[in-house]
């Protein structure tokens, strides 16, 4: 009895878990469309363009071409930079804690078009450290670093999905991103 309970109850909760949209991070794709259905992704360095290429294709209306003449649109990593900095540390002048900052520039074409401003990405990660664990924090140091691109390549995704395509906006010269009542700076 108790045992058909348990099944009961966790069936349940999984239905509501299902229901209510949740998936795991990194599953899935963007609630979005991307409004474009095939593109090219020019790796303008080796770190980001894999990822970025994974979390596209995880939508399953776009197809990744190899290069960019039949691409509707063409999306390249233009810039990385990932520092490392002390954020902390202790009464005796060791580190406590350091913050890992990585940051990205990426240009996007749709349909002939650029996509104006530039898009910049920027993530950052608080990392503890301790000397009496060295390897281990060079091995965490590693992970974080890959979960902040992998982070880094998602949100690029999602921003892309909420980009008009120029045809929709009746231009033909490169779109901006800026709000349309913008006022520009003294």
């Amino acid at each position: 009895m108790t045992r058909t309970l348990h099944w009961l109850v966790l069936t349940g909760v999984v239905l509501l878990l299902s229901a209510c949209g949740f998936h795991l991070k990194g599953m899935g794709s963007s609630s979005r469309p991307l409004p474009f259905s095939s593109v090219y992704v020019e790796e303008g360095s080796a770190q980001l363009g894999p990822l970025l290429r994974e979390t596209l294709l995880r939508n399953d209306k776009v197809v990744m071409l190899s290069s960019p003449k039949q691409a509707e649109a063409v999306v390249n990593v233009l810039r990385e930079n990932q520092s490392k900095e002390v954020s902390t540390i202790n009464s005796g002048g060791k580190v406590n804690e350091y913050l890992l900052s990585y940051s990205a520039t990426v240009r996007t074409v749709i349909g002939g078009s650029p996509i104006e401003p530039d898009m910049q990405v920027s993530v950052r990660r608080y990392m503890n450290y301790s000397d009496s664990d060295v390897l281990g924090k060079e091995q965490e140091e590693n992970l974080l670093w890959a979960d902040i691109r992998r982070d880094a390549a998602e949100q690029i995704t999602r921003r892309l999905a909420y980009i008009k395509r120029p045809a929709a906006m009746g231009t033909t010269g490169p779109q901006s991103l800026k709000p349309a009542n913008a006022q520009p700076k003294p």
